[in-house]
C-alpha cells in the first residue's frame, strides 16, 4: 500500500508541476465550428453538382435527347440526427431510329435520400453516406414505377447524388492562415502546433444547420497577474485608438460591400443601427478613460452578431462558387474569432490591421481595400443606408452691412489683428480659408451679440426647413425647429467659431470628438460628412446637424412612435426630447430615454436640454447670453 500511496502521489505532481511552475503553459482545447445552414447547404451543393440551368444536372443525354436523365431543385432539412436531401428527377428513355424519337417513356417525380454526412479529416470535404431512400410521383405520393425506370433511378441517380460532396478545404486554409495574425500575443511555434493539430470532429446535425468543429489544442501561458494601470498613458492610448480605427475602417469597407444588395429597409437600419452603436460606444469610452486591450474585440463580436443575418440573407442569393466559398469562409473565420474571444485575455488574441485585411479579402468584393481613416464622405456608405446625395458645402453669402454693422466689424477685425497677429496663417493649415468676412461676422463678442443671435437663428431655421420639409409636416416642422434651435443651444451656446490660445478656430468639445454649431461628432458620422466643412463651415455644419435630427425622426423614433407613451398622436415635446438623446447617444437612448423619463430620473443633459427647449418656445432668446457671458 505506500509504494502505491508513493505511485499516485508522484504521479499527480507529474500532472500538477507544468501548471505549477512560472513560464510553464497548459493545453486548452479549443472549438472553433464551420456552421452550413440549410439553404446555404443547398446553395454549395447546387454550386457544386446542379450547375446547369434551374439548378440542373444531366445525368445521361443522349441520341438528341431522347435519352435523357436529369435531376433539379435539391432540397435540405434535417432527419433526427441525418439530413435528408429531395430532389426532381426527370426520365426520358426513348429511341431515334430516324429524326423522331419514338417508345418514349416519360417519368417526372421526386427522390428522397436519408444520409449520414461526414468529414473526410484528410481532404476536409464534406460527403453524404446514403441510409435510406425513397421515390415520389409529382403528386408527392409513393410511386410505383416500371423496372426501367427504377434501373435508371439507382444506377444513375442515386449514384450520382450519393456522391457528392463540398470542399471545405478552402475555408480551413484561410482560418489557418488568419489565427496566427491574430494570436500574435502567442510565442509562434506554439500558434504553428495549433494550427497543424487543427482536425475535424464529426458532423453535427442540427435543427438550423450542419456544424463541423473544429479542434485543436493550444499551449497556453497563463499570464501573468499584474495592477491595472490607474490610467492610460498616451503611447497606450494612441495604440488603442489606431487599433479601434482600423476596425471602424474594416467595418465600413464591410458594410459598403452591400450597397448594391437588395436589402429591406429594415436590413439598412440594422447596418446604420450597427455602425454609430460601435462609434458611439468608442467615443463614450475614449470620453470615460475605461478603454481597453479587450475593447475592440467585444466590439468585434458585439457587431458582427448584429449584422451577421443580413450577411445571411445576402449569402443565400449567391450562386458563383468563388462568392459562396468567400462567405463560407468569412463567417467561419468570423465564428472562430467568436470563440477565442470567449476564452478571455490570456490568449492574447487581438484584431489586428493584417487580420482585418485577411478578413476583408474574404468577401470577394472587387474593390481594392483602401486603408485610410479619411475625412471626406464615402459614396458607397451613404448609398448602403439610402442616404441620398452627400450635402452640399454652402458657399458664405455677401451681405453688404449697414454702417453701424461696418464701424463694429472694423474694430473688431482691428482688436483680431492686434491681438491675433500672425493667426490667418496658423489656424487654417491645411483647410478651407473662410474669408475675414465669415471670420468677423461669427465670431460672438459682447458687442454683437443683439445681430449675431438672429443671424445664426436664421441659419439654422433655413437648414431645419430644408431638411425636414420633405419628411414632416408643417406641425411637426414648428417643434423640431424648436428641437434644432435647442440642440444648437444645449451643444455650443449657437457659436461655430471661438479663440483658444491666442487663435481663432472652430469650437470642439471637451473631448476632442465633436465640432461647430451643432457639435457634430466627427468620429461617428465620418464618411457620412465631410469633416473640414463641419469645422470651418457654419451653414454646413447647421445643414448636418439637422440631417442626422432628421434620419432619427424618420429611421427611429417615427417607426417605434407606437412605443411612445400618449394615446394616439405622441406629445411633441417628448419626441423633441427623445430626439435630442438620441442625438446626443445614439440610436440607443431612443429606449433608454423612455425609460428615464418612465421613472422622471433624467440624464444632466436631458434636463439642460429640456430647460433650452423651453426658452425656445418661449423665445427668450436673451438667455443665450447666460451661456455666452454669464448674463443676459
Amino acid at each position: 500500500m505506500p509504494d502505491l500511496i508513493k505511485y499516485l502521489c508522484v504521479w499527480t505532481l507529474g500532472l500538477l508541476l507544468p501548471a505549477l511552475l512560472p513560464g510553464t503553459g497548459f493545453c486548452r482545447p479549443i472549438e472553433m465550428p464551420i456552421t452550413i445552414d440549410y439553404p446555404f447547404l443547398r446553395s454549395l451543393v447546387v454550386s457544386a453538382a446542379f450547375t446547369e440551368p434551374q439548378d440542373t444536372a444531366v445525368l445521361v443525354d443522349q441520341a438528341e435527347g431522347c435519352r435523357r436523365v436529369a435531376v433539379s431543385e435539391p432540397q435540405f432539412s434535417p432527419e433526427g440526427d441525418f439530413v435528408r436531401m429531395e430532389t426532381r428527377v426527370d426520365i426520358r428513355l426513348g429511341a431515334r431510329p430516324g429524326e423522331e424519337c419514338r417508345f418514349k417513356i416519360h417519368w417526372e417525380g421526386y427522390v428522397s435520400l436519408v444520409m449520414h454526412p461526414r468529414i473526410d479529416p484528410e481532404s476536409w470535404r464534406l460527403g453524404f453516406v446514403v441510409l435510406d431512400s425513397q421515390v415520389y410521383d409529382q403528386a408527392h405520393e409513393p410511386a410505383r414505377i416500371v423496372g426501367l425506370i427504377w434501373k435508371m433511378i439507382q444506377g444513375k441517380v442515386f449514384d450520382y447524388l450519393s456522391g457528392i460532396t463540398v470542399d471545405l478545404a478552402p475555408p480551413v486554409q484561410e482560418l489557418k492562415a488568419l489565427l496566427p495574425e491574430v494570436l500574435a500575443g502567442q510565442d509562434e511555434e506554439k500558434v504553428a502546433r495549433f494550427v497543424d493539430g487543427m482536425h475535424p470532429a464529426q458532423v453535427r446535425v442540427d435543427s438550423d444547420a450542419l456544424r463541423i468543429p473544429i479542434l485543436a489544442e493550444l499551449e497556453e501561458t497563463p499570464p501573468v497577474e499584474t495592477a491595472a494601470p490607474e490610467a492610460l498613458d498616451e503611447a497606450a492610448l494612441a495604440r488603442l485608438t489606431g487599433q479601434w480605427e482600423d476596425w471602424d475602417i474594416f467595418l465600413v469597407y464591410l458594410l459598403t460591400s452591400l450597397r448594391n444588395a437588395p436589402l429591406s429597409a429594415d436590413e439598412r437600419e440594422t447596418l446604420l443601427t450597427a455602425l454609430l452603436e460601435a462609434r458611439y460606444a468608442f467615443v463614450k469610452t475614449l470620453a470615460d478613460g475605461t478603454l481597453t486591450d479587450r475593447f475592440v474585440q467585444d466590439q468585434f463580436v458585439a457587431t458582427w452578431t448584429a449584422i451577421a443575418p443580413v450577411f445571411l440573407s445576402q449569402r443565400d442569393r449567391e450562386t458563383t462558387t468563388g462568392k459562396l466559398l468567400g462567405y463560407l469562409s468569412f463567417f467561419t473565420a468570423t465564428d472562430a474569432l467568436k470563440s477565442l474571444q470567449a476564452i478571455g485575455p490570456s490568449l492574447g488574441m487581438e484584431i489586428s490591421r493584417n487580420g482585418l485585411i485577411r478578413l476583408a479579402g474574404l468577401l470577394a468584393d472587387e474593390r481594392a481595400f483602401a486603408w485610410g481613416y479619411g475625412a471626406d464622405v464615402d459614396a458607397d456608405l451613404r448609398t448602403t443606408f439610402e442616404l441620398g446625395q452627400a450635402l452640399e458645402i454652402p458657399a458664405e453669402p455677401v451681405v453688404e452691412p449697414t454702417p453701424e454693422e461696418m464701424l463694429l466689424l472694423i474694430r473688431l477685425e482691428r482688436l483680431l489683428k492686434r491681438v491675433l497677429s500672425g493667426f490667418v496663417s496658423t489656424c487654417w493649415a491645411d483647410a478651407p480659408q473662410p474669408s475675414a468676412d465669415a471670420l468677423t461676422r461669427w465670431l460672438i463678442t459682447p458687442e454683437n451679440v443683439d445681430t449675431y443671435i438672429p443671424a445664426v437663428q436664421k441659419i439654422l431655421d433655413e437648414a431645419a426647413e430644408k431638411a425636414f420639409q420633405a419628411s414632416a409636416s408643417e406641425a411637426d416642422r414648428k417643434f423640431v425647429r424648436a428641437a434644432v434651435l435647442a440642440t444648437a443651444w444645449q451643444e455650443s451656446c449657437w457659436r461655430q467659431f471661438h479663440v483658444r490660445k491666442g487663435q481663432v478656430t472652430y469650437l470642439r468639445s471637451y473631448n476632442g470628438t465633436s465640432v461647430g454649431l451643432m457639435q457634430v461628432n466627427e468620429r461617428v458620422w465620418r464618411g457620412l460628412y465631410k469633416l473640414d466643412a463641419l469645422r470651418w463651415n457654419i451653414r454646413y455644419n447647421a445643414a448636418a446637424g439637422c440631417d442626422i435630427m432628421n434620419l432619427y425622426l424618420n429611421k427611429y423614433v417615427l417607426k417605434k412612435q407606437d412605443k411612445l407613451p400618449g394615446d394616439g398622436r405622441p406629445d411633441p415635446a417628448l419626441v423633441a426630447r427623445v430626439l435630442y438623446a438620441m442625438y446626443n447617444g445614439g440610436p440607443g437612448e431612443f429606449g433608454k430615454f423612455l425609460s428615464r423619463h418612465a421613472k422622471e430620473k433624467y440624464y444632466h443633459s436631458d434636463d439642460l436640454f429640456w430647460e433650452k427647449y423651453q426658452w425656445v418656445e418661449a423665445q427668450d432668446w436673451n438667455k443665450v447670453k447666460l451661456c455666452l457671458f454669464g448674463e443676459e
